[in-house]
């Protein structure tokens, strides 16, 4: 087993070294659109509620990125995966093809911070104001570690199911197109009544976390914040796990010619 692990790590660390150029590309080309993005938020902010309005975009963004890059660079990567017969070549070899797809998170992970980190300079240059320090540097590690569970866990339910229907990831990852407007309101701002079914709502909790771990937002549910997060990444992981294992045991029952079948 751990000779499988190692031999798919390695294969996606060459393939992230390969194509080196075209992630850098990715990188660069979201770094921009993201400014472009903040730029029109603070558009619209009094000048003294710069700092705390550009930490609240900023975080929100960067968190944003986790689930888009971790949503198509895994999701969207089944197809690829399946249209180059490599889900037959793994069962062939008795391993799991959900195994190698789940060693994109090495990509996504990768991607997504290198993204984070200069942006979080550059924007800091360009606005005098330094975005990369935190408050709570544990709570921000957290925050972040349940937003990978989550946003992992989502991109593995996708990759299950566009394998089961053969439906594009573009159709299936629809959660993230809305979320982002979602994810920027701050919790104070809310009704008392709303604010934990705010909380409710996938990756809500872990992103308040670390907004509260930058001092983007006050620390008025923190503890309320953290159970949920944990309750919400465990139910997804085993949504996820449940998935992966009944699309392959399909595929292993009525053979890879049932692979895009409803």
């Amino acid at each position: 087993m751990m000779a499988k692990i190692k031999a798919i790590i390695i294969l996606h660390t060459i393939r992230l070294w390969r194509y080196g150029m075209g992630f850098l590309n990715m990188i660069l080309s979201q770094t921009l659109w993201i400014l472009l993005f903040i730029l029109g938020i603070l558009l619209f902010v009094p000048p003294d509620h710069l700092t705390t309005a550009l930490r609240l975009a900023y975080w929100t963004i960067a968190a944003w990125t986790i689930i888009s890059s971790f949503t198509s660079l895994i999701g969207g990567w089944t197809n690829f995966f399946i249209m180059m017969g490599m889900v037959e070549e793994h069962i062939i070899r008795n391993t799991s093809p959900f195994t190698a797809i789940v060693g994109r998170v090495l990509t996504g992970t990768t991607i997504s911070f290198v993204i984070i980190i200069v942006m979080g300079y550059f924007l800091g240059d360009i606005f005098g104001k330094d975005l990369m320090t935190f408050k709570d540097p544990i709570l921000i590690v957290v925050g972040f570690t349940f937003l990978i569970i989550e946003s992992l866990s989502y991109a593995l339910s996708i990759s299950a199911a566009s394998m089961r229907t053969s439906v594009s990831q573009q159709f299936l990852e629809i959660l993230n197109f809305g979320i982002i407007g979602i994810l920027i309101i701050p919790i104070s701002m809310l009704p008392s009544r709303i604010r934990i079914p705010y909380l409710l709502i996938p990756y809500i909790a872990p992103v308040y976390l670390m907004k509260v771990a930058v001092g983007a937002e006050q620390s008025i549910l923190l503890s309320e914040a953290f159970l949920i997060s944990i309750a919400e990444s465990s139910a997804m992981v085993l949504f996820a796990l449940g998935l992966m294992r009944s699309v392959e045991y399909y595929i292993k029952k009525n053979g890879t010619r049932a692979i895009g079948l409803w």
